[in-house]
């Protein structure tokens, strides 16, 4: 049978319409280098609204250890030699980076000076003019651990680090970082979660010999009393995450002997405080290593491992699952989903939001001699892309590769062979 005139130009009018959607479908990048010369290791990426990508790493090149940094686009790739902040021949280590909502790139990295390890940072513009570097913990004997950039729905930025008895913030000022000051958490290499609201305000959970705790401050003033959530086990690990409606998602390990829970709490928008805890998952799943995305679209992703062991405490190799928390932080329903293919084993996830409502998971295959990068985008209500193997062969360790992202793209980077590689979602 013959269309007629009209049915055919309805068709194809119909067919234009649809094409573009297809025709932007997008699509990981082949890995590329973005160190050649010299074992690098500990990579770090960042991504903004506007679509630029920064990468962060430690670089051994001769005797000396460098903390390097490139800057992109989400859409070309890195471009440009490498920023030099920092070189020693003692050890160096743990670069992180960051954007600012002005678009400054933060990054900060760990240093040994003065018989302590120490915390610097720096400021990079869009045209590779550096700023620093700075010492945030210039002062004691005390040793800096597990420095991290905090991006604040209020716009802000900031740097925390735990030290031996105590925990540390500093804002990232401009192109400089202001005073460090205290938080209200232990160190003794504790890393305490934070997250800042829209108004300011900085919430801060952590584990201090198997009670959960936490403690909040108004924007420039001081932490109120320090409050235990629910006794459900032995806790550790704890994460936060910002719902798209205000609401502050707390979600832990708990283990009452059996393996670990993963159990949460929220504080609802402008609230003083969270409200009890909930199961997420049972101890029967044994997890480990929890990473929370809170999308655009109101959801909160919990990636985890779930393993066969009943020891609560350190890692252990299992499959990568994830549950489901609703705009209002708490179980969106359904079982876990299982995100890596079957007979894959992994330590630990990663996981990151890419700013339109959707999410990239990712994990390394920590079976021996098949190591593996993968990920999986995750679009909202949990629907499942494909797995996707970015890099194989000489994998450095079974950490997960770094993620971050951003309008719609992501990036991801690991090391293969002592060089950081990377791919980028577009």
């Amino acid at each position: 049978m013959r269309c007629s005139p009209a049915l055919l130009l309805a068709t194809t009018a119909l067919a234009g319409a649809v094409l573009p959607a297809s025709a932007s479908a997008a699509s990981w990048t082949p890995s590329r280098a973005a160190t050649s010369r010299g074992v690098a290791f500990e990579p770090s990426v960042a991504a903004d609204a506007r679509g630029r990508l920064a990468m962060g790493w430690m670089r051994r090149l001769g005797s000396d250890n460098r903390a390097e940094v490139r800057q992109g686009t989400l859409r070309a790739g890195l471009r440009g030699d490498a920023n030099v902040l920092d070189s020693v021949a003692r050890n160096m280590d743990s670069v992180t980076v960051g954007f600012g909502a002005d678009g400054v790139l933060a990054v900060m990295w760990r240093r040994l000076l003065n018989r302590a390890q120490r915390i610097r940072g720096a400021t990079v513009s869009t045209g590779g003019s550096t700023s620093g570097p700075f010492e945030l913990t210039g002062d004691g004997t005390q040793s800096a651990y597990d420095p991290r950039l905090v991006a604040g729905a209020d716009g802000s930025l900031r740097g925390v680090w735990a030290r031996r008895s105590t925990s540390e913030s500093a804002l990232v000022t401009g192109t400089s970082f202001g005073s460090p000051v205290a938080l209200p958490s232990p160190g003794n290499g504790v890393a305490p979660a934070v997250v800042v609201d829209r108004d300011g305000t900085t919430v801060v959970a952590w584990a201090d010999r198997g009670r959960m705790l936490t403690a909040q401050a108004p924007a420039g003033g001081a932490f109120g009393p320090t409050v235990a959530l629910a006794d459900l086990g032995y806790a550790r690990d704890p994460q936060l995450a910002l719902t798209a409606a205000g609401a502050v998602v707390a979600v832990w390990t708990a283990s009452a002997g059996h393996g670990n829970a993963l159990i949460g709490a929220v504080r609802p928008p402008g609230e003083a405080g969270f409200g009890a805890g909930f199961p997420i998952v049972g101890e029967t799943a044994h997890a480990t290593g929890p990473r929370l995305a809170a999308t655009s679209a109101g959801e909160v992703l919990v990636a985890y491992v779930s393993s066969r062991t009943e020891r609560a405490y350190g890692s252990s190799s299992g499959r990568v699952q994830m549950a489901r928390l609703g705009a209002d932080g708490r179980p969106a329903g359904g079982p876990p989903v299982l995100l890596s293919p079957d007979g894959v084993r992994a330590i630990s996830p990663a996981i990151a939001a890419d700013g339109t409502g959707s999410a990239f998971a990712g994990w390394a295959d920590a079976r021996p001699g098949r190591r593996a990068v993968q990920v999986r985008r995750i679009a909202p209500g949990a629907i499942l892309g494909a797995v996707r193997t970015l890099g194989g062969g000489d994998i450095a360790s079974s950490a997960p590769p770094v993620l971050a992202g951003a309008a719609g793209r992501g990036v991801a980077a690991w090391v293969r062979s002592g060089h950081v590689r990377y791919s980028v979602y577009r």
